[in-house]
């Protein structure tokens, strides 16, 4: 059962690497459009304070996601999630109508950290479960 969800989590993980990167790199209205459907459902922030949300969001899955998928490679998930972090924000800068800043980059950096602690975490507990007492 372990290995399936493990596979599972492999297969998520690398599926939001690749949304992640269309939804950086795509002609900046698919950001306005995501952002005019879900306002109304989010309070209406302002355009900024969604995409600091967005970006920290984003990459807070896809660090869980990764640190799910493989746990005992801790190494391998940072240097993928915060070099996809860095990478993305570089080729944003290629775009003509987008920009990458550092402001986003790390951003996008810490978000992906609390979502790699929060799947650390949440295994330790579970493995502390499943130990006799």
């Amino acid at each position: 059962m372990k290995r399936h969800i493990t596979r599972l989590a492999m297969a998520a993980a690398w599926i939001a690497v690749i949304a992640i990167a269309y939804a950086t790199l795509t002609h900046v209205g698919f950001v306005y459009a995501l952002y005019f459907k879900l306002s109304p459902f989010l309070m209406r922030p302002a355009m900024r304070t969604f995409a600091h949300f967005e970006h920290i969001i984003a990459f807070a899955i896809l660090g869980a996601l990764f640190g799910f998928a493989y746990p005992r490679r801790l190494i391998l998930v940072c240097g993928i999630v915060f070099g996809a972090a860095a990478l993305l924000e570089i080729l944003q800068t290629m775009t003509p109508d987008r920009h990458g800043t550092l402001i986003d980059a790390l951003e996008k950096m810490a978000g992906g950290a609390a979502g790699i602690l929060f799947a650390r975490t949440v295994r330790r507990l579970w493995s502390a479960k499943d130990r006799p007492s």
